[in-house]
């Protein structure tokens, strides 16, 4: 048996500490370091090859259009008519149409209140509006006829919720009419107003019975008539508009109407020309527009968007400027169904229309050029999962976008180029950057982006 006292010795003696050589030490300090390296370098190349969020958007192709809009007020050969102790008018023919010499317009009754006789009025011609529409469809409407009502309708509600999106009030009114008219016609092309005219010419007889006729009216000259009277007639003088200064014409802008007389039925347009004049002031992007077109007394295509989206062709045929502005004078004979002329209106007209790629602002790029050391605007884009450069040529910047040449353009302008001044086609195609084209996957979007970089 073991000694007890040896036995004590060796349990009283400190614990040995194990024995590793250096080499060993070396080897596990180096394997840890390696370890350490490899993830490093894994994180590096995750960073390095993965972009977070990459947002890209094929390249598409758009019509960019820029508008100048004028408030334009209008000159016509215009005649009030009237009848003495007339105050309602039971109207033979329609608002603005063409009648000849001699022709009953209509028959006048005197009513006597001034509150009724306006409301009486307003229900007359809501009847006659109903009467002239049957009249013109025979009595009924085709499925066509109904559908094109319909669409009409859809049409004058889309612009209204933009225009009151946008604020324009004026133009939410003149949707919201035209929608009502939409609606009207609609409803007596599906039978949803289904009476005869004689129904209606009786209902509209019923609402006069109490009251005493005049004499009918006629006219003594051919021309348009209209129901209504602005008193502006006089001030607005037709021939005003072909001497009229620009002082004169925004000292007549300033007067209030004259009063209407009592009995006043409407008038008679003798003239199917008319004028619209403006006065805009020399920093309105309009004055550089017109001040184009006027050598050639050009036509343009307004859209009058709060008369419903009425368009109308306007000639061009003075531009006078002064100290502050410049006086815009346009003649038409453009008479749409519908349009009331009144004395001022808005109405808009394209000033720019550039067709080109459509690229968001936060996806321009500019590369310094290794060959020629300029600066050059592009984009990036993904070819298949590596990050290429396009070069653009920006035609127009607009707020958060730009409109970029499209690469037909382009391509035809460096052939061009190339043929007339070989030194700037070199010059411009040194760096052998490929410009944007059509269906391009641009980056809009990412995070450490560079030229060859790996989409992982």
């Amino acid at each position: 048996m073991p000694d007890m006292l040896d036995i004590t010795s060796r349990l009283l003696r400190p614990p040995q500490k194990p024995k590793f050589s250096r080499a060993r030490s070396l080897l596990s300090a180096g394997f840890i370091i390696l370890m350490l390296g490899l993830i490093g370098f894994a994180v590096y190349q995750i960073a390095r090859h993965v972009t977070v969020g990459l947002n890209t958007l094929r390249t598409q192709e758009i019509l960019d259009r820029s508008y100048v809009s004028l408030e334009l007020y209008t000159f016509r050969e215009e005649t009030p008519l009237a009848v003495e102790g007339g105050d309602v008018y039971l109207y033979a023919v329609e608002n603005g149409e063409r009648v000849g010499v001699a022709q009953t317009v209509g028959t006048p009754y005197r009513v006597g209140d001034p509150a009724l006789a306006s409301e009486l009025q307003i229900q007359l011609n809501a009847y006659g509006d109903r009467v002239s529409l049957l009249r013109k469809l025979g009595g009924t409407g085709t499925p066509a006829d109904a559908r094109d009502a319909a669409e009409a309708v859809d049409r004058a509600y889309r612009e209204l919720l933009k225009a009151a999106s946008s604020g324009d009030l004026s133009a939410v009114a003149g949707f919201a009419d035209s929608m009502g008219d939409g609606i009207g016609r609609y409803d007596i092309l599906t039978g949803a107003a289904s009476q005869s005219v004689a129904a209606l010419e009786a209902q509209r007889q019923a609402l006069l019975a109490e009251y005493a006729a005049l004499s009918p009216m006629t006219v003594t000259q051919s021309g348009y008539f209209y129901y209504t009277c602005d008193g502006y007639e006089s001030l607005f003088d037709y021939d005003k508009a072909k001497t009229m200064s620009p002082s004169e014409f925004r000292e007549l802008t300033a007067l209030s109407a004259q009063g209407i007389p009592s009995g006043v039925a409407g008038k008679l347009v003798t003239n199917p020309t008319w004028y619209a004049a403006a006065y805009v002031p020399l920093s309105d992007p309009a004055v550089e527009l017109f001040q184009q077109g006027i050598a050639s007394q050009k036509s343009y295509v307004f859209t009058c968007r709060d008369r419903g989206g009425v368009e109308l062709t306007l000639t061009l045929i003075r531009l006078v400027p002064d100290g502050e502005g410049v006086l815009l004078v346009f003649s038409s004979q453009d008479m749409p169904r519908g349009f009331d002329f009144p004395r001022s209106f808005t109405a808009e007209t394209i000033s720019l229309s550039t067709g080109g790629y459509r690229i968001p602002t936060e996806a321009l790029v500019t590369l310094r050029s290794h060959e020629t050391g300029e600066d050059v605007t592009g984009v990036y884009i993904l070819a298949g999962n590596v990050v290429e450069f396009r070069k653009i040529s920006i035609y127009v910047r607009r707020d958060g976008y730009v409109i970029a040449e499209t690469y037909e353009d382009v391509k035809a302008y460096l052939e061009e180029l190339s043929q007339s001044d070989p030194a700037e086609y070199e010059r411009r195609t040194a760096d052998e950057w490929s410009f944007l084209g059509l269906n391009d996957n641009i980056i809009t979007g990412g995070n450490e982006l560079y030229e060859g970089k790996v989409i992982g």
